[in-house]
């Protein structure tokens, strides 16, 4: 192949000059192309690297939501074998409080006329019982303890509720619920409550309220 002086000389001396500031204008150009080239060549494997990167990240962040969404599932599972095993023991001490809760009552039903006679004067007529009180909407009221009898020649009704630990909750409750009876039983009535254990304050608190607390121990 002939040199770049070799094809020069073939030209007219005329046109060499211009030829050879042609041809330096073209390798300029040519020269930054190439850089300009070779700098996206650059970019571009950085690109592709940092894609490679990004794809290692992604997959290891799939693996660790695939690994999440197994913990997620093992204690979904560990949840409700656990909300069935709560279900079972609130099933169980449930049955358990309505056994003592009936036990109480059973004992009142023996324990109250001699207590009532004794405290207050009041002679029970009859049995006391446990009843259901309907409404004339068909609502009803479980009422423990249900009686009749007379104080001073007067008759009255007496209603109680019995409760294994009492509180002013309960206090409150079934004063609550005597707001609703007084629609069945406008007469008047003699309120108690019995439990197995009541705090001072609390039985001073049934007392203000006109209820009578009686517990267990003196049914003995």
């Amino acid at each position: 192949m002939a040199g770049y002086l070799e094809i020069m000389n073939e030209f007219p001396q005329e046109l060499r000059r211009p030829i050879g500031r042609l041809i330096d204008v073209l390798k300029a150009e040519f020269a930054v192309r190439r850089e300009d080239f070779s700098t996206l060549t650059e970019k571009v494997e950085r690109l592709a690297e940092a894609q490679i990167k990004t794809e290692e990240r992604v997959g290891s962040l799939e693996v660790a939501v695939e690994r999440l969404a197994e913990a997620q599932i093992k204690t979904e599972v560990e949840l409700t074998s656990l909300a069935k095993a709560v279900k079972g023991v609130q099933k169980e001490l449930g049955g358990l409080s309505n056994t003592v809760g009936f036990s109480l009552e059973n004992e009142s039903y023996r324990a109250l006329p001699r207590l009532l006679k004794e405290r207050f004067g009041l002679e029970v007529e009859g049995r006391l019982k446990r009843i259901f009180a309907e409404y004339p909407d068909g609502r009803e009221d479980e009422v423990n303890i249900f009686g009749k009898g007379k104080k001073d020649g007067r008759a009255l009704y007496i209603i109680g509720e019995a409760k294994v630990q009492l509180s002013t909750r309960h206090i409150d409750g079934f004063l609550k619920k005597m707001g609703r009876l007084k629609l069945l039983y406008p007469e008047d009535k003699f309120l108690l409550m019995v439990t197995h254990s009541a705090r001072p304050r609390i039985i001073k608190y049934g007392e203000s309220k006109g209820v009578a607390i009686f517990q267990s121990f003196e049914f003995f």
